[in-house]
């Protein structure tokens, strides 16, 4: 690995498992973390304070919103993208209601808690009356399943956006129009 790609690394606070994946890859410059990278990996370096102007920015974060649009279903989540996409200024009551909203856009946090809660309830029933014990158990064993499979698919999920935004990075800038030094 070379010393300006270390420097990189090092500077952003990479962490060994970034550093040891990108060797394993054998990128020994920066032009072979851009090719080899990991689509998160990719994502991780582009993102770092300073390597995108704010322009590449603003598209980043256009594109980004945009893959979630069908999400944000409260206004104040839809204005930031709207400014973004108009490139209006964004002010700090946009950012602190956006950031009001995200309890409104989370509805799959509430989901998620929805199942434990009624995986806790189910082993609560078990343990307080003998009786209750299979259907607690069945509920409980269906819970985690439910719970399982959300994050499985939230894993997945994840996943399919940051191959995206991989794809969306490496088809709209080069890494010569990033601030890399």
């Amino acid at each position: 690995m070379n010393s300006k790609l270390e420097n990189f690394l090092r500077r952003n606070c990479a962490c060994a498992d970034d550093i040891d994946r990108l060797e394993a890859l054998g990128a020994e410059t920066l032009a072979d973390a851009w090719e080899k990278a990991s689509p998160a990996d990719l994502v991780w370096i582009v993102t770092r304070p300073g390597v995108m102007d704010a322009e590449q920015r603003r598209q980043f974060l256009v594109f980004v919103l945009e893959s979630i649009e069908d999400k944000l279903t409260d206004p104040r989540s839809k204005n930031i993208l709207d400014k973004l996409r108009a490139n209006s200024p964004i002010t700090k009551a946009d950012k602190k209601a956006a950031l009001a909203a995200l309890a409104t856009d989370a509805s799959w946090a509430a989901s998620w808690a929805a199942a434990e809660d009624a995986a806790a309830a189910a082993r609560a029933a078990y343990a307080a009356d003998a009786d209750a014990a299979d259907a607690a158990c069945s509920a409980a064993d269906a819970s985690d399943a439910a719970a399982d499979a959300a994050a499985a698919a939230a894993d997945a999920a994840r996943k399919a956006a940051r191959e995206q935004q991989a794809q969306w990075i490496r088809t709209n800038f080069a890494l010569s129009d990033l601030h890399i030094n």
